[in-house]
């Protein structure tokens, strides 16, 4: 299987260029010929605040030339991940507009995980939920092939030199519990947007990639 990721288009009427930039992206990944495109999240510029934004991507999702699946961002659902209270009205628009916040693909030793990165840390019904179907998820699977794990934010690495910015990473306390919890026995790809930034390194066996933005970079 060949996958295509996309991350933080940030899509509404309100930004002309972020949608410019999403039908180059098209036009790209229509040429690939790939299988399936991920997106990372972020896909609105303010779904959050601005519900209609949900609508206009979903609307712009159903010409994306290949099967797809996503994962919110903060600016799909708002920031949750612990930081603020997590407002379960802002998941449910979500899903109803753009679908699953968590989905699973199975395909030949590869198992692909794509997780609701804004849950984590929020301590609600709806991270419980989610643990409960990843260990579930691991169980299916047992202790061999490999395993993928999509989701907005990247984890913090926790290395020598990494400096822990609020905001941008997974909660600590989840990180940890992903990486040594159930799906340690198979993860080996960890790929996320959120810091607008390229990053590709392996640490303890598995390889984290930081896809950057459609939209535009930032500043550092």
């Amino acid at each position: 299987m060949r996958i295509a990721l996309i991350a933080d288009t940030h899509l509404s009427v309100r930004s002309p260029e972020c949608v410019a930039n999403w039908h180059a992206a098209r036009r790209a990944v229509a040429r690939l010929g790939v299988d399936l495109t991920v997106h990372l999240g972020d896909i609105t510029l303010d779904g959050q605040v601005h519900r209609d934004e949900l609508d206009f991507a979903a609307r712009l999702m159903r010409h994306w030339p290949t099967e797809t699946r996503c994962v919110p961002g903060n600016h799909d659902l708002g920031t949750g991940s612990g930081e603020v209270p997590f407002d379960p009205t802002l998941l449910e628009a979500y899903r109803q507009a753009l679908g699953p916040d968590r989905w699973v693909l199975r395909a030949g030793d590869w198992t692909l995980l794509g997780i609701n990165a804004q849950l984590l840390g929020t301590n609600s019904t709806e991270e419980a939920a989610l643990w409960a179907w990843l260990a579930d998820q691991c169980a299916q699977d047992g202790d061999h092939g490999q395993t993928a794990l999509f989701l907005h934010r990247p984890l913090w690495l926790q290395r020598p030199g990494d400096v822990v910015r609020k905001g941008r990473y997974v909660d600590a306390a989840a990180t940890q519990r992903l990486l040594s919890g159930p799906l340690a026995a198979r993860l080996r790809l960890v790929v996320s947007g959120h810091a607008h930034q390229y990053v590709d390194t392996t640490v303890g066996g598995v390889r984290h990639l930081w896809m950057p933005s459609t939209a535009f970079i930032l500043p550092d």
